[in-house]
């Protein structure tokens, strides 16, 4: 399997951009005694894609349901280059149970299908390639998600991704310990930005308590000097003024 190291733009946008009719196409069934039963956990044979990998493995029940509801099973099964961070059925049942059926709820298919592309990168990677590195990376949603492979273990935001990389024909898989939120993610961004600032408000009370509608200050006219301009008339030497005692 060639392991592509660079996202192609293409394939992002075909992912993105998979009509809802294209997601689930049922397989011909084969006659029931000719199929054996795929044992609960098995090393990935070759050929498999990223979706049978997730089934043969056994640990990945309500991620497979969660993408047969968002109608993503048939793109990540036929897509190249593709990497899941795919949570565990334990992952999604540490969620709230209200949080879990409400996710489920054909009602939200719009929200399950943007939170499970925020575990899809659109790029096949290796755990050599994220080994010793650290940053973000953007995801098939179109939100950046961090991956941090400089500690023991790798971290992908707020999850560990827990046991080895799951290789398939078509990608590979990242067992996580938690579900990703694409929320906290956008909400990141936003915090990046500098916050608005605003000088507090003057209130002022009327005489009787209340707030007032509206203050008007009108300024005073100058007030003018009677005498300005006027001279003192020279005093007569004959009939001087009288002095004040």
């Amino acid at each position: 399997m060639i392991r592509t190291k660079l996202l192609t733009a293409a394939a992002a946008t075909a992912l993105l951009a998979a009509p809802a009719a294209f997601a689930q196409t049922a397989p011909a069934q084969t006659a029931p005694q000719t199929v054996p039963a795929a044992p609960a956990a098995q090393t990935p044979a070759a050929g498999q894609n990223v979706i049978e990998v997730l089934k043969a493995n056994g640990r990945f029940t309500t991620l497979l349901q969660a993408l047969d509801q968002a109608q993503l099973t048939e793109t990540l099964a036929t897509r190249p280059a593709i990497t899941l961070f795919a949570p565990s059925d334990d992952a999604f049942a540490a969620l709230p149970e209200a949080e879990r059926t409400r996710l489920l709820d054909p009602a939200n298919a719009q929200e399950l299908r943007n939170l499970l592309l925020f575990h899809v990168l659109v790029t096949d990677l290796t755990t050599d390639q994220i080994t010793g590195a650290r940053g973000p990376i953007s995801t098939a949603g179109g939100l950046d998600v961090t991956i941090d492979g400089s500690g023991e273990a790798i971290a992908v935001a707020d999850a560990t991704v827990v046991g080895p990389e799951l290789d398939a024909a078509n990608g590979g898989v990242f067992v996580l310990d938690k579900v990703l939120n694409p929320n906290a993610a956008a909400q990141g961004d936003n915090e990046d930005a500098a916050p608005a600032t605003s000088s507090p408000a003057t209130s002022v009370n009327a005489p009787n308590g209340e707030p007032a509608a509206a203050v008007t200050t009108t300024a005073s006219p100058p007030v003018q000097n009677p005498t300005a301009g006027q001279v003192d008339p020279v005093e007569d030497p004959a009939n001087p003024a009288p002095t004040p005692n």
